[in-house]
């Protein structure tokens, strides 16, 4: 399944709520040309600059199809090493994510789409943030410091705003480890940083989100078929 269309689903998952702008298409800028910041860097499999990936170590993998990763970057010596990192970067010890709470994620939902409008005309006008995003790989970057990329994660697509009373990003990316280390990442990190964090279930995808003060998030990961694990990352307001 190509990214895009990933990221459309995310979007459709969403409820309609937060994401219910988002296109399944190439994404492009104003004069119809292709966003080069993401073009170059999903067209080649390179590492993000660590300035820009918070020295977390992510990826940027190619488009295109389900994704797969080198063997080096799967291998049972790259998976461990994406674990402790993780483990270091929580602090040196990571919570057991709770079991599910029944219900659907909705309520997480209209909490980020809450948060994704910032200023006061924009939720009087209930405005679509979706709309107003950039596809850009450099969003990955931009993500709050307590909500970074999995370590290793190859990020696969990217989007954001800050204009216009909007604050939204949104990142989708995949890494090797399991979708129980990826949800105990977050749940660990959410918790130490002050966020709620409430774990439920849709459909088979993991959820994980919840707020703190003008700031809210969800991730969404779920297992693939090749054996690594997708990731939607949203975070939104500021």
């Amino acid at each position: 399944m190509k990214t895009s269309t990933r990221l459309a689903i995310a979007c459709a998952a969403s409820a309609m709520l937060l994401f219910g702008g988002c296109k399944s298409e190439t994404k492009s800028e104003p004069n119809g040309a292709e966003d080069p910041a993401i073009t170059g860097a999903l067209g080649d499999e390179i590492m993000v600059d660590p300035e820009m990936s918070g020295a977390n170590g992510s990826a940027i993998a190619p488009n295109g199809g389900q994704t797969e990763l080198p063997p080096e970057q799967r291998s049972p010596e790259a998976i461990q090493a994406a674990r402790d990192e993780a483990m270091v970067q929580a602090g040196g010890s990571l919570k057991a994510t709770p079991q599910p709470q029944t219900g659907s994620p909705t309520s997480l939902v209209e909490s980020a789409a809450t948060a994704a409008r910032v200023a006061q005309q924009a939720k009087a006008a209930s405005t679509d943030c979706t709309q107003k995003v950039q596809y850009s790989a450099t969003w990955a970057a931009k993500l709050p410091k307590d909500l970074p990329v999995y370590p290793r994660g190859a990020v696969q697509e990217a989007a954001g705003t800050d204009g216009e009373g909007c604050s939204l990003r949104v990142v989708n990316f995949v890494s090797p480890v399991t979708p129980g280390d990826v949800m105990d990442f977050y749940y660990t990190k959410a918790t130490n940083a002050g966020f709620g964090a409430e774990h439920r279930m849709d459909g088979s995808d993991h959820v994980l989100g919840g707020r703190k003060g003008n700031v809210a998030y969800l991730i969404y990961a779920r297992a693939l078929d090749n054996g690594l694990t997708e990731v939607d990352l949203i975070a939104s307001g500021h």
